[in-house]
């Protein structure tokens, strides 16, 4: 019993700021969602209408699909090429070659950089007039390699998730690399007693102690993917870019909720519903990939 109030007297403190801060602003955004306001003057209530707008309205839902196919483009590629990535690279720090200490520094230090100062480098360096990367390729006499970059509809895409991954990956690095660390020894030992090479010692002696950190960092990425907004709207701006190709689901919150774009004014309810169908898309997201991974890589122990 007295243990028992311990525990209660440590987690509570941690309980009611997550309360204060998470529970209650999610429930009070839920309850704006069903709202006509504009943060000032009266609330009206218009039950599912801004819900149905964004769903069925022809321009907005068209804004939303995109944005959120946006979204969904940036996963599977954090996904499918990101995290094999951060995996390679944690591998070669933990099997230590030359200047191992260095590359893991090199990798990691861009996601202390704030996303500030990672945009106005990134727009320094792919600026049309101005950019170093075309400046490079015109003092070489390769000018027909110059480019828009982030303003050709084709590339910005690729180019914006080239920076985010390269400011990031290095996050998931360390948590696999962390993972690899706890090993049990005695297990690499053996492996290597009976001859097997690095590759074939990581493939079917070290991988399999890594499910824990694949998961969490498959989740935490889709997680991150599915929250962008610091890098688009640095380099692609508020309106997401040319032709909406740089446009994500945190952008189009802001942007309708704080000036609205699409009547000309703030509007808290229109964007708290934003707001509440994100959330349930990633709530829904994390939840079934959680359960699915799970399944997958322990279901000989299920």
């Amino acid at each position: 019993m007295h243990r028992s109030r311990a525990y209660r007297g440590f987690i509570a403190p941690g309980f009611l700021i997550y309360t204060l801060f998470m529970i209650i602003p999610l429930g009070v955004a839920f309850y704006y969602s069903f709202f006509s306001w504009s943060g000032m003057g009266d609330m009206i209530f218009i039950g599912l209408d801004n819900f149905k707008k964004i769903f069925l309205e022809p321009r907005m839902s068209g804004i939303f699909w995109n944005a959120l196919g946006n979204n969904f483009s940036y996963m599977l590629i954090a996904i499918f090429i990101f995290i094999p990535i951060q995996i390679l690279l944690a591998y070669l720090i933990h099997i230590e070659i030359a200047g191992h200490k260095a590359f893991k520094l090199m990798i990691f230090l861009p996601y202390v950089i704030s996303p500030s100062i990672v945009g106005f480098f990134s727009l320094l360096v792919f600026d049309p007039n101005i950019g170093m990367l075309n400046t490079f390729f015109t003092m070489i006499g390769f000018q027909q390699f110059a480019g828009a970059w982030f303003g050709n509809v084709n590339q910005a895409f690729p180019l914006l998730v080239s920076v985010i991954g390269w400011q990031g990956i290095g996050v998931g690095m360390v948590i696999i690399l962390a993972n690899m660390k706890s090993i049990p020894g005695e297990v690499v030992e053996a492996s290597i007693i009976d001859g097997a090479s690095i590759w074939n010692r990581f493939w079917r002696v070290e991988l399999p102690f890594l499910k824990p950190s694949i998961i969490n960092v498959f989740v935490l990425s889709s997680i991150f993917a599915l929250t962008q907004f610091d890098l688009p709207f640095i380099i692609g701006g508020l309106n997401g870019g040319i032709d909406g190709k740089l446009d994500f689901l945190n952008l189009v919150f802001f942007r309708y909720t704080f000036g609205d774009s699409y009547n000309g004014e703030t509007a808290i309810g229109f964007g708290a519903a934003i707001s509440v169908v994100l959330f349930c898309i990633i709530f829904s997201i994390a939840l079934i990939q959680n359960l699915v991974l799970k399944r997958l890589f322990y279901r000989d122990e299920i």
